[in-house]
């Protein structure tokens, strides 16, 4: 796999994934930004090295793929948005967090666009944590929403993740040994109550094994408790792996509600979903960007 901060399940090779799949939207209203569109890019940290990769073009209402796949060393959107120098507006947690600055595009051993960059933030930055940069001026002007879980609403988050394992068919023994990967709460509606977003593993995660993975959006319920509003769950082992972890959230069209960015990890390859809330409900309108061989 491509140099990255990425922390993978497998040995990855360096290098990014020669096809991937994007999904636009439907009609919406009028986004927050218009013109020749927003560039959005998923930022990550390991050790003292900042990369930064595009999760998607957001023009006109609708999510457009980034063009991961155009020849190395051809490829405008590189030329354009990685060049040295070049400035993007860190966010976390759908509000502004610091600036970050291009140092230079990082070849890819196969496909894919990701650059060396430094990052000036006050978000915590680093292993799965990863925030948000963009070129636009609109999006990301809520104050910023992101914070650890408190240890109640871990509680009752490993309690909804063990419920979806049961649905799911995976045994009580193995999901009460699951691992909680990553678990963020961020307020997603702006209305002081904040939703938690988290993925888990039940198995192991080595060569060989069958691992089981879990994705879900929690929203609050009556009193303190929580209840699942998405729920993402895929059994595989090493070529037909599959997981899901949050990169952040950002309210792309200026409805009140931020989308949940997520980064989906596969044997040799990653991209990025979007999930947006629609009529009550959460689901997938992008899927694309990343990279991988």
């Amino acid at each position: 796999m491509k140099t990255s901060t990425r922390l993978p399940v497998f040995a990855l090779s360096l290098c990014v994934c020669s096809l991937l799949v994007c999904a636009r939207a439907g009609a919406r209203r009028v986004p927050a930004a218009q013109g020749g569109g927003a560039v959005v890019l998923a930022v990550s940290k390991y050790e003292a090295t900042v990369t930064a990769e595009p999760v998607v073009i957001y023009r006109n209402g609708a999510y457009a793929a980034p063009p991961i796949d155009e020849e190395k060393g051809t490829n405008a959107f590189a030329k354009e948005y990685f060049k040295p120098g070049r400035k993007f507006r860190i966010l976390s947690g759908g509000g502004e967090a610091g600036a970050l600055s291009i140092i230079k595009y990082m070849e890819p051993g196969c496909v894919g666009l990701v650059a060396e960059a430094t990052a000036e933030t006050s978000a915590r930055l680093g292993g799965r944590v990863k925030v948000l940069a963009t070129d636009s001026q609109a999006l990301g002007r809520g104050a910023p929403s992101r914070r650890a879980p408190t240890e109640a609403e871990r509680a009752r988050a490993v309690e909804l993740a063990r419920a979806s394992y049961a649905k799911n068919g995976v045994g009580a023994a193995l999901a009460s040994k699951m691992e909680v990967v990553n678990l963020t709460a961020t307020d997603l509606d702006r209305d002081g109550r904040s939703e938690l977003v988290g993925s888990f593993l039940a198995g192991k995660n080595d060569v060989g094994s069958t691992s089981y993975t879990l994705f879900l959006i929690m929203e609050p319920a009556a009193g303190d408790a929580f209840k699942t509003a998405w729920e993402w769950f895929h059994k595989g082992s090493e070529d037909s792996y599959e997981d899901r972890h949050f990169v952040d959230q950002l309210d792309f069209d200026g409805d009140g509600v931020g989308e949940v960015i997520a980064m989906g990890g596969y044997y040799e390859s990653n991209d990025y979903v979007i999930y947006k809330r629609q009529q009550g409900r959460w689901r997938p309108v992008y899927k694309g960007g990343g990279g991988g061989c």
